[in-house]
């Protein structure tokens, strides 16, 4: 039998349509395949790798397949060993974090890191940012630590070294800024860890030093596959372009429609021009859309084709149904969570399971009226995106006991978990121990373990050598090749942890408890699935895991999240609420076309979840930062004709049910949608820039001290409104309370 006939009937049980088929049996150069919501992205991408490895003859080790998602990568491999038939176990596949992670773990030597650096979360980043910030001085009302690490983000992500944004600065602000990269990056260095975007910048950095090493990862990989690759930013287009852009063997899938995470530094642009970057690429589009019925897909198709910065398709679909797609206009936010939530119990009692619905907001803040409404009729909910497991207290402290097990020099997990349990090693102890290592020279936990602490005294010293001890111990129980699992035990045990809580006895320590033994469930799990595997592999599994990766529907649940969340998934009913300028889109953005176009795509995404019903909602005034704000809908509500959706107005006494059109006199416009707004450059295009920081940027906050020219030093007591309209109320030390407009009042702040 030819191999032709044998690869046509492997095809054919495949299960593809036309053009999925002729994108998968391609094999003539790059490849990009525009895959509009629910057209089959993952069947197609999945389908490439098992026809490369079924018959193409391609060993699964050669393949690097770049997902968004842990739980999208473990997935996609059942799926492919499915259609194969055999284990791929050596399929490169997973998070552009996770593959990244495994080559410098087998290369860090090159860049002068041992095999075991650990991973800082972003728990981690905040503390080590603190530190820098400390050191160095910089007041945290000038320089906000999260927004320094936002920006220290964006230049990694865009590749740039220290030099290269060095040259840049001309101000005091950016020097600083250039002054809090470097100590970061040496405080990493010193404690042999990398944050998320190290580990991919490091991975570009180490490929373009080290040429020997980037033909062995080309020769390795013989085929490169990309998955979501709108979501692309700067440093994961050029650690593909270096792996794939000699042999041309490469095959991405996205959609530009899609495209959400600017904010994260994704460039739409990569998926735009790609068959300008590789100039040999065959453009497949899928345009026939399997999960939503027409009418939600012809609302969705109205919502984004006001986009000018996208490529040409339309979505279609087979799939008919008679309901149409609902835009309600409610009083004020607590009536649209009440009547939301009266719809759920309804659709609940007409055979919708509850976790076959979701609430879809723009902001986590607007969950808070629905989880009340919810909580009230006692219907179950999962808050996706809230406090993630592996952020909780209790289990954060019990992997920074394991991590300094992997890596001694991890400063931030030493700090931690010294005066956890207390051992009366006070907040002067550690500081003068921070000072010593420093004229050691040695990593924290190397100096406490090395008993280096003659100056320190009293219950201090008795608490560092009971440190001293109990990691003694745990170091003689690794050689003896304990489990990880076990591990922890010791650690509970020995450190006293589990007394500390029994001994508490208080609801909360119970539920901390439970939180315990949980992970130590998924020690157990994580054991008996990867034999073999060591903790340092588990830790990096934990580090990088995502919100969504441990999200699961659940059958007597209702799932609450942000429109960013939502993204990948589909549910049977979708509620987008809050569908009003100023929140979608976000009124921050008003002054950004291509903000504007983002949004706009948010709300695309959101729409094209729903894979039966969708309901829209917007209200008259929502309370908002003190206040009670009117509203008005969404510029993307207006834009859509009115023969695609049904209107109800919720707003009065009655319900009165009609299709409406946003311009009648019945809804009278406080202003025009429309209206100019100055155009502003974004702060980011493909590069970062320097104003981020800048006085004219300072956002006000509460407690936040500030002078005025006439009345002295003041502290901000409230804040009410936003941009050009925001007000502050302020005491001035004369006592004096005064009332000022943000943008009038030229305040200074100290």
């Amino acid at each position: 039998m030819s191999s032709l006939t044998k690869g046509s009937r492997f095809i054919d049980s495949l299960v593809l349509n036309t053009i999925q088929r002729e994108a998968v049996e391609y094999d003539d150069g790059p490849q990009l395949v525009f895959a509009g919501a629910g057209t089959g992205k993952t069947r197609v991408l999945t389908a490439k790798i098992a026809y490369l490895i079924k018959e193409k003859q391609f060993f699964p080790n050669h393949i690097f397949a770049a997902t968004f998602t842990n739980k999208a990568a473990r997935e996609m491999r059942e799926r492919i060993e499915n259609l194969v038939g055999i284990s791929c176990k050596g399929l490169w596949i997973g998070t552009f974090h996770s593959l990244c992670a495994r080559i410098l773990r087998r290369e860090s030597h090159l860049i002068g890191f041992k095999p075991a650096f650990s991973i800082y979360d972003d728990s981690d980043q905040r503390s080590l940012i603190k530190k820098v910030m400390k050191e160095l001085q910089i007041d945290d009302r000038s320089m906000q630590p999260k927004k320094l690490l936002h920006t220290i983000s964006k230049f990694k992500n865009a590749c740039l070294t220290v030099n290269e944004i060095e040259q840049r600065a001309d101000s005091y602000y950016q020097r600083e800024i250039i002054k809090a990269y470097v100590l970061y990056q040496k405080m990493l260095k010193d404690a042999d860890a990398m944050d998320f975007d190290d580990l991919i910048t490091n991975t570009v950095f180490l490929f373009r030093k080290n040429p020997s090493a980037l033909e062995a990862y080309r020769r390795q990989f013989g085929y490169v596959l990309v998955d979501e690759y709108q979501d692309t930013n700067t440093s994961q287009f050029e650690l593909i372009k270096l792996l794939a852009y000699a042999h041309k063997r490469i095959f991405v899938v996205g959609d530009d429609d899609q495209s959400i995470y600017s904010w994260r530094g994704a460039q739409i642009e990569n998926i735009l021009s790609f068959d300008k970057i590789f100039s040999s690429a065959k453009v497949f589009k899928l345009e026939q859309n399997y999960r939503s019925p027409a009418s939600v897909l012809n609302f969705a198709n109205a919502i984004i084709k006001d986009n000018v910065n996208r490529a040409d398709k339309q979505l279609w679909t087979a799939i008919k149904s008679e309901k149409e797609v609902l835009v309600t206009r409610f009083r004020d936010d607590r009536q649209e969570a009440e009547k939301i939530v009266e719809s759920v119990i309804a659709r609940k009692q007409r055979g919708v399971a509850l976790g076959e619905m979701a609430i879809l907001f723009r902001t986590n803040a607007q969950s808070r009226q629905f989880e009340e409404s919810l909580r009230k009729k006692k219907v179950g909910y999962i808050l996706v995106g809230g406090t993630s497991f592996y952020e909780r207290k209790e289990v954060k402290d019990c992997i920074a006991y394991l991590r300094l097990l992997v890596n001694p020099k991890d400063s931030v997990s030493c700090e931690r978990i010294l005066n956890v349990p207390p051992r009366g090693i006070g907040n002067r102890s550690i500081e003068k121990l921070i000072e010593l290592s420093k004229t050691n020279q040695v990593s924290l936990f190397d100096l406490i373990m090395k008993k280096n602490f003659e100056s320190i005294s009293g219950r201090a010293k008795t608490g560092l050598e009971e440190f001293n001890s109990m990691y003694a111990l745990l170091i003689d129980l690794v050689k003896e090749g304990r489990s990880p699992e076990e591990l922890l035990e010791e650690i509970l045990a020995l450190s006293g942890y589990i007394d500390m809580l029994e001994n508490e006895d208080s609801e909360e320590s119970k539920s901390r408890l439970e939180n315990i033994n949980e992970l130590l469930n998924a020690l157990s799990i994580w054991q008996e699935e990867n034999s073999g595997r060591s903790l340092a592999d588990f830790l990096e599994e934990v580090t990088l895991v995502s919100d969504i990766d441990k999200w699961d529907k659940e059958k007597d649940a209702i799932n609450l999240m942000t429109l960013h969340a939502a993204k990948g998934l589909e549910f049977n009913t979708a509620f987008i609420v809050g569908v009003e300028d100023g929140l979608l889109p976000s009124r921050q953005n008003f002054g950004d076309d291509s903000k504007i176009e983002e949004e706009r795509r948010l709300f695309y995404v959101g729409a094209t979840r729903a894979m039966d019903h969708l309901e829209c909602s917007y209200v008259d005034t929502r309370r908002r930062f003190g206040s009670i704000l009117p509203m008005e809908p969404s510029r993307y509500l207006e834009a859509i004709p009115k023969e695609l959706y049904r209107f109800k107005d919720n707003s009065f006494s009655y319900t009165a049910t009609e299709r409406f059109s946003f311009k009648t006199e019945e809804r009278p416009k406080k202003r025009a949608f429309r209206e100019p707004r100055p155009k502003r450059e974004p702060v980011f295009s493909q590069e970062p820039q320097f104003d981020d920081f800048s006085q004219d940027t300072v956002q006000f906050r509460m407690g936040q001290m500030v002078s005025h020219a006439k009345y002295g030093t003041g502290k901000v007591l409230s804040i009410s409104g936003f941009g050009p309209d925001m007000q502050l109320t302020i005491l001035f030390n004369d006592g004096a309370r005064k009332k000022m407009m943000a943008k009038f009042a030229k305040l200074q702040v100290l």
